[in-house]
């Protein structure tokens, strides 16, 4: 029997070849056949009223030099890089990716209201990604240790301002020339109770996407570390106080869910607080020095030939407030305030849907007022602090154009905090004045909680008395002349110093060129120091009190507000009733 078996089976591979052998019947299965072996599943969440086909994309998370999985940027999302994979479902529910090779992922969806196939916020399109906390950010999703992972995603869309024009008691919410103006006038209590029932919902969306998603990337972060900090280590003023609580009571009054989904409770002047302070958030610890925001004036001899006729510009780009779901261009807000009290001055400010006070700020004499980040000494977190932004809102409603930096610090020191300073986190504010041939028509306050200085033109490069710029690193206050890239002994940020160098360089060699300056200068000088995240603009012409602005677009791409379109008020044209 054995003898006969062996001559078949050569008789059978000769003819045949060998079809498998017995060393490869034994060996476990094909490894790149188990590294596709995984998968990820979840649920679509919607509880809105928009219906249309869900987009999910996954995208494959690849790693950094030292072998950490890095986190989806916002860019990324827009289009820099392609997804790993796309299912499109009829509606909101399960969904799953099979057959995955091992590695990190991570999961976005979107309602695709436009039939595109393309993420779009205008309109806003409702969408969300897998995250592992409340209010978190996109999260990565582990397949090189495990084989299966749920990912669930809960889409969100914020509420846009309303096309048509709203008016209440002391109050109204208008577009002119194509943006929102929030015109507010009255008493603390009148102003606010107007603001809070004419912006209620695009309140609770700028904290929601954000003040939580963006700012501090976390509902629980947002609850256990910056609700304590508002509530313990701030000291507000009662008029300051009495409009927020006035804020809320209008936004109970709109009838809206005052629900903050990601928090599970109710909206509360604490939160409205949050939005006043989000700049306060850099005094909540120690933090790293910020790299975003840039602004100059001119004035004099340097705009003498030009159709300013010697008057004064400055102008900023507001960098940095970039958030995924660009709602800090979708709910960009003018505000047109008037007390209606013989000793407060009107004032107009460009900032976003809660704001009592502003870091970007002009009152009806001309008084320029606009705040970047700065950094700030070492030290302990302190209390007695009173938000930046009603500073300079106080400024604004008491200063007139013959302010100096000696009189706007004295009124400034009013709101010193126990740590001696006056703006808790590291701050760089431009003031600036309609020029009337004074000396010093334009200053830099340069501060933290710890202290602060004012810098005069001509302190520090650019070397003229006819202008004066900043970017995000104090020149005075804090630093050493003989080490200008530092402040407090720390180096100072490359994005901050190069967008400084560009400025600088570009004044410098107008005032060689005795080359005249006006607008086209300062759009010019604003384009070159924007980097793809600036969300506005504003260039006021202060001798003739007329104000430019320029908004990000709702593409889904960078923010390159400087570079698009620019709309022009004259101050008073923004308070018409």
């Amino acid at each position: 029997m054995k003898s006969s078996f062996v001559p078949f089976v050569i008789f059978m591979l000769i003819l045949f070849g060998p079809v498998v052998s017995l060393g490869q019947a034994l060996s476990p299965p094909d490894k790149n056949i188990l590294e596709q072996d995984r998968s990820i599943t979840g649920e679509i969440i919607y509880d809105g009223d928009q219906t249309a086909a869900v987009i999910v994309n996954l995208y494959k998370i690849a790693e950094s030099s030292r072998g950490q999985s890095r986190r989806l940027s916002k860019t990324d999302i827009y289009g820099d890089i392609e997804p790993f994979e796309i299912l499109k479902l009829d509606k909101q529910g399960p969904y799953k990716f099979d057959n995955l090779p091992e590695g990190n992922y991570s999961v976005v969806a979107f309602i695709d209201i436009d039939g595109n196939s393309k993420l779009g916020f205008d309109p806003p399109e409702p969408w969300g990604w897998y995250s592992e906390q409340s209010g978190g950010g996109i999260d990565a999703i582990d397949l090189e240790e495990k084989n299966e992972a749920a990912a669930d995603c809960l889409l969100r869309c914020p509420a846009p301002f309303p096309k048509e024009d709203r008016r209440t008691d002391h109050g109204a919410l208008r577009w002119i020339k194509g943006l929102p103006v929030l015109q507010l006038w009255g008493t603390p209590r009148q102003r606010g109770f107007a603001h809070g029932y004419l912006a209620a919902q695009q309140i609770i969306d700028f904290l929601e996407f954000y003040i939580i998603e963006d700012v501090w990337r976390s509902a629980r972060r947002y609850q256990e570390t910056f609700v304590p900090f508002l509530e313990s280590r701030f000291h507000c003023p009662d008029e300051f106080i009495e409009e927020c609580d006035a804020v809320v009571e209008g936004m109970m009054a709109s009838g809206i869910d005052m629900k903050v989904k990601s928090l599970g409770r109710d909206f509360n002047r604490t939160d409205l607080l949050a939005i006043n302070s989000y700049i306060e958030r850099r005094a909540a610890s120690e933090a790293k020095t910020p790299s975003s925001c840039t602004q100059f004036a001119f004035w004099g001899k340097q705009t003498e030939g030009s159709e300013l006729k010697g008057g004064l510009i400055a102008a900023r780009n507001m960098d940095g407030e970039c958030d995924i779901r660009k709602v800090t261009v979708s709910h960009f807000l003018l505000y047109a305030v008037d007390p209606l009290r013989p000793d407060r001055k009107s004032w107009f400010s460009a900032m976003w849907p809660g704001f009592v006070g502003t870091i970007s700020g002009i009152n009806e004499d001309g008084l320029f007022s606009m705040e970047n980040a700065g950094p700030t000494g070492p030290g302990p977190v302190v209390g007695g602090i009173v938000p930046c932004s009603y500073v300079q809102r106080y400024v604004l409603e008491n200063a007139s154009a013959d302010a100096t930096p000696e009189s706007v610090l004295q009124m400034m020191r009013l709101f010193k905090n126990e740590g001696g300073g006056i703006t808790a986190p590291g701050s760089i504010i431009l003031w600036a004045v309609p020029y009337q041939d004074q000396k010093i028509p334009a200053f830099i306050y340069e501060g933290d909680r710890f202290g602060g200085a004012m810098r005069l033109p001509a302190d520090v490069r650019p070397i003229d008395s006819t202008n004066i710029m900043a970017s995000n690193h104090h020149k005075v206050y804090g630093c050493d002349p003989l080490k200008p890239d530092y402040c407090f002994g720390r180096k100072v940020s490359g994005s901050t110093l190069n967008r400084y160098k560009t400025g600088m360089e570009m004044l410098e060699n107008w005032s060689r060129q005795a080359q005249p300056l006006g607008l086209a200068e300062a759009k010019q000088l604003l384009q070159a120091v924007a980097h793809g995240s600036t969300e506005y603009s504003v260039i006021f012409k202060a001798n003739e009190k007329r104000i430019l602005v320029a908004v990000d677009d709702l593409k889904p791409d960078a923010w390159d507000a400087p570079h698009l379109k620019w709309t022009e008020f004259q101050f008073d044209e923004l308070f018409k009733r």
